[in-house]
Parts: structure tokens; sequence; C-alpha cells
């Protein structure tokens, strides 16, 4: 019998074709076929984004194997820096932890890879060791796929630009097949050896976000009043809270949000998130929706820019903060994420838009009030941006 399996991921277990549908049929043709239940993988995307995904899907409870893909995505967003590195580790351990929690029996295999000049090739990556380290301790599978890279074929090939299409995908056919021999290699044995399931072991970060909590577009539509805007292609279809011309208010108790998931699309506005003595706007657009190379987008804006320095690691007992789609304002900080572009300037003829399918917080939600906004009439004068480098 197949075994029922989910997958999280960014665009390497996107891309088709890829190692993720040739790995399919290898696992089918040696007997251990993987019936795949739910595909949550979303490009672009890192750890946090596949627990929202965990958290806003129903059936961890019923699959056999859940299998993780965001080792080269998170390196490029976390790197190798104190804070950032231990924020991702919540995250990640997150993942296993609640994944647990669901299914004890579950078989849960993290793949780990690398891109194009990463730092794996001649330095320990401090992503990829932390992804040891913590499946190790919750007796979870990791099939790192750069280490097996570089012990079979040296630096040279793996270094070699023909070995990827660009900076963070395999190339296809040749490197995407290898890479699929070598997670299947390992994927047989993790997967034909006895399941053994046991008591979850005490966390190694007791503020690790397994207990981080979800408000999804349903929640917002039904208690908030925000309308309803639903996009649709081949491979997703999304029923969004559309921000629009609102103002959501929230407050929190023990925690504060951790992530905005949302689609974009070329219609998309910044977000503006006010708190107690500042204002931050986030752009929120894809290179790829600007230029037309997607029609849409399902994405995720990670709030660690929101909690400089000491603060990213400490929540506070309470939390407000209101988001609305950003009117531009000279007061503003502007931050560019490092997977987004600039939006234009801002233009109070455009309808506003900024379709949220929920939001990751961790402690309680208190309150949440959606509220009217009157939109800007004047351009107003430029803000003082900061753009983060490019990334996958």
């Amino acid at each position: 019998m197949a075994l029922r399996t989910i997958v999280i991921g960014g665009s390497n277990t996107v891309m088709q074709p890829g190692y993720w549908p040739s790995l399919l049929t290898n696992m089918a043709r040696r007997g251990v076929a993987l019936d795949v239940v739910a595909d949550l993988s979303v490009g672009g995307t890192t750890s946090g984004f596949g627990l929202y995904q965990l958290k806003a899907h129903e059936g961890l409870a019923d699959a056999d194997v859940l299998i993780i893909e965001y080792a080269l995505n998170d390196a490029f967003v976390y790197g190798d820096e104190r804070r950032p590195f231990r924020h991702w580790a919540r995250f990640y351990e997150g993942i296993l932890r609640h994944a647990l929690a669901q299914n004890p029996k579950l078989r849960i295999v993290s793949l780990v890879f690398g891109a194009r000049g990463g730092s794996f090739v001649s330095s320990v990556p401090s992503i990829d060791a932390g992804m040891h380290y913590i499946s190790d301790w919750y007796g979870t599978s990791v099939v790192n796929v750069s280490r097996h890279l570089l012990r079979r074929f040296g630096r040279e090939v793996v270094a070699d630009p023909g070995f990827y299409m660009d900076q963070g995908h395999y190339a296809r056919p040749i490197a995407t097949s290898i890479v699929a021999d070598i997670v299947a290699d390992d994927l047989e044995r993790i997967l034909t050896a006895p399941v053994r399931p046991t008591a979850l072991p005490l966390p190694i970060d007791p503020h690790h976000f397994a207990d981080a909590s979800i408000i999804d577009a349903k929640t917002l539509i039904e208690r908030c009043g925000l309308p309803v805007r639903d996009y649709r292609n081949r491979r997703f279809a999304a029923s969004t809270a559309d921000l629009g011309n609102m103002r959501l208010k929230l407050e929190f108790e023990k925690g504060r949000p951790l992530a905005f998931s949302y689609v974009c699309a070329p219609e998309v506005g910044p977000l503006e998130i006010s708190m107690p003595g500042e204002t931050v706007e986030a752009a929120m657009l894809k290179g790829g929706v600007r230029d037309g190379t997607f029609k849409f987008l399902l994405s995720m804006l990670s709030c660690e820019f929101l909690y400089p320095g000491p603060a990213l690691l400490q929540e506070p007992a309470k939390f407000a903060c209101s988001i609305q789609v950003a009117q531009g304002e000279a007061r503003t900080n502007r931050h560019v994420p490092k997977d987004n572009v600039a939006h234009a300037a801002y233009d109070p003829a455009v309808e506003p838009v900024l379709p949220l399918l929920g939001i990751l917080h961790t402690g309680t939600l208190k309150s949440s009030v959606a509220e009217p906004v009157e939109r800007a009439v004047l351009q107003p004068a430029a803000a003082t941006e900061r753009i983060e480098a490019p990334s996958i």
C-alpha cells in the first residue's frame, strides 16, 4: 500500500520537471510508493510558511510521511547570525514538534539542498547543522543532499555552474535526476525501517513555535468583515480576506505576529504595520509577479524586521499593532524583504488591494477589529527605504 505523504517546501519541490516527480517515480519503482495527499510546497518560502501550512491544513494525523524541503531558502533568509538563527530554529523545532504531537507514528524526513556557491562547499553551514541537531533530538531523519554530492563528486562538480539552472535550482534533467536518486536511496532505507513511536522529548528551546496559532482568511472575513477576494490557477485556489480599504487592529497577550500569509498579485499594495512608537511599510510585491512571469503567487511576509536586535527573541507580555494598505506617508520606514521588490509610487487613484490568507502568531489573540480607512488624496513625500539583498 502506498504511504500517505505530505510535502512542504520551496520552489525546488514545486519545479516541474524537477527532482520531485523523478523521486515519486523512483520510489514507486523501488516498491515504496508515495501517495501525495497534500502538496503544500510554495516557491520562495521558508520554514515559517511550512509551519503555517501545517497549521492551516488538516491531515497530519492520518499521514504516514512528512517531507520538508526548506534548508536552501532558510539559509538565504536567516544565514549564520546568532539571533536570526535561533529564531529560525524555533520555526523548525515548531514544525517537528507540532507534527509529532499530531501523529507520533509520522515519519518525518527533511531534505537539505544547497545553493550554487553556498557555504556548504567550504564551511559548516549553520542551517544544515541546526536541522541535523534538532532532527536528531526528535528522532526524525535528514537526507543531506549537499553532503552526498560533495562526497560523491567533489567541490568541482558541485560548484560548476552547469550543475545549476540558477542560484538556487538544480539543472534539469541531469542534476535533478541525480538529486532524486540520492534522496530515493536514503528514503527507501528510512521508510522500510520499523516505526517506533516515542513520547515527545523536552523541547530544545522552551520558546519554540509549535504552539503558534493562525488567524485564517475565513476568520478574518466572518469575524472582522473583510471582503472575499478569490484567486485560482492550475495549481492553487485561494479565498483571501482583502484588507483593501480597511485597517485591522490586533491585540495579543504573551505573543505577537510571526508572519502574514498573503497572495501576491500585480495589484497588491504595500503593508503598513503600526506599533507603539513606530510605523513600518513593508513591500509585498514579488519580482516575478511585477514582471508578468506569474499571475499570482502564494507568499509570506515574515515579521523579524519588526523586532530588531534583542527584541527578536524576547516576546512581550502584551503587543498591539494595526495593519493596512500603506499610503506612502513620509513618516513611515520602508522595508523591502530579500525576496520582494519595491512598489511603484503611491497613487491615491488606485484601489488598494491586499489579499490576506492568514496570520501566524504566538500567544493569544485578545482582539481583532477592522475599521474603514480614509484614503489620502495628495501624493506624499518619499520615505526612507531599507532594501535587503535579493534571494531566492
